[in-house]
């Protein structure tokens, strides 16, 4: 991924980066100045604290792990603030509130706020050793509002990122994973069989003679069968494996570290309880069913089409029934 990319789409990563570049900024000049001044100790402590914020920085970066980074920068700066106020009194107080906040951006609204009430009490009985009590109890209540408002703000915030993020990954009408999202499972799921030796399988699976019950029965109906679809396949299969929508009536199930064989098994227990579960009497609803093994030479296109290939033979050979076309077989010609 280019560099525009990974911050457009890394929010944290961006905070990680701008806290980096004004920490430099700040605690850089402050650890000359402390140099020259002959406080050695002082110079010494912003130069280890400065060091060890680019070491996380630069982890988040290689690592491509903003998540961790994020939360370990928020409970190492933290840390590092409490310090400060520790050796140089009154004045390092200005440092915890701004580090407070940015812990709202550097993780989840929870941890942080859990972050900052373990540094809140572990700054108590060190401001008590130089502030008078009218101004701890002013650090206590400023800390109070100032947690109380970032938490909801956080909050809020992060379950319109949730949402947003299902919106662009799911179908709306089955909350099926979407196309988008097929794409990026396949190629992970590839990436484990070359790096890791694990078995996937892909079942494409196919509504039999759907635009029937749409001409018959409308297409308010016609969406209901697909979402009851949906959720017959989620309570069918295990919590891991991975649905989406492929498109009109289609559906593909990626069951990671199953082997072909036990996946057309699988194939064959949907089968029935489709046939048997999702229509009724005056409506009788069937399904074939492709299914297909990962082979290591596979791409994610020809992986997907041998997929499509079987379900093409299972429609032409009467529809109701699953075929298996093996990964080594196609991969030996």
């Amino acid at each position: 991924r280019s560099i525009s990319h990974r911050l457009r789409q890394d929010f944290v990563l961006r905070v990680i980066l701008l806290l980096g570049a004004c920490e430099t900024l700040t605690l850089l000049p402050f650890s000359l100045y402390r140099f020259v001044q002959g406080s050695f100790d002082k110079a010494l402590f912003d130069g280890v604290t400065l060091l060890l914020i680019l070491c996380i920085v630069g982890y988040s970066w290689w690592a491509d792990d903003s998540r961790r980074s994020g939360l370990i920068l928020a409970v190492t700066s933290t840390v590092f603030a409490s310090i400060t106020t520790n050796v140089l009194g009154i004045v390092g107080v200005f440092w915890f509130f701004p580090m407070m906040l940015t812990n709202f951006f550097l993780t989840d609204a929870k941890r942080a706020l859990m972050i900052n009430i373990v540094m809140c009490l572990v700054m108590i009985p060190i401001l008590m050793q130089f502030s008078p009590p009218e101004s701890l109890f002013s650090f206590i209540a400023s800390s109070i509002t100032a947690n109380s408002c970032a938490y909801l703000y956080a909050r809020r915030s992060d379950l319109q990122q949730k949402s947003l993020e299902r919106l662009a990954t799911h179908d709306a009408l089955t909350g099926a994973r979407n196309r988008r999202s097929l794409e990026d499972s396949l190629a992970l799921t590839r990436d484990r069989l070359l790096n890791e030796g694990r078995p996937s399988s892909l079942i494409l699976l196919d509504l039999d003679n759907f635009k029937g019950i749409n001409d018959r029965f409308g297409h308010p109906h016609g969406d209901e069968v697909l979402a009851k679809c949906a959720n017959l396949i989620r309570r069918s299969v295990r919590f891991d494996d991975c649905l989406f929508r492929f498109g009109g009536e289609e559906f593909v199930l990626l069951l990671a570290d199953v082997e072909e064989i036990d996946a057309a098994d699988v194939a064959e227990d949907l089968r029935g309880i489709i046939a048997s579960q999702l229509g009724d009497s005056s409506c009788p609803i069937t399904t074939s069913l492709g299914v297909t093994g990962l082979h290591p030479s596979d791409d994610v296109k020809r992986w997907l089409k041998r997929a499509d290939d079987a379900l093409y033979e299972a429609k032409n050979g009467g529809r109701n029934r699953v075929v298996l076309k093996p990964s080594r077989e196609e991969n030996n010609n």
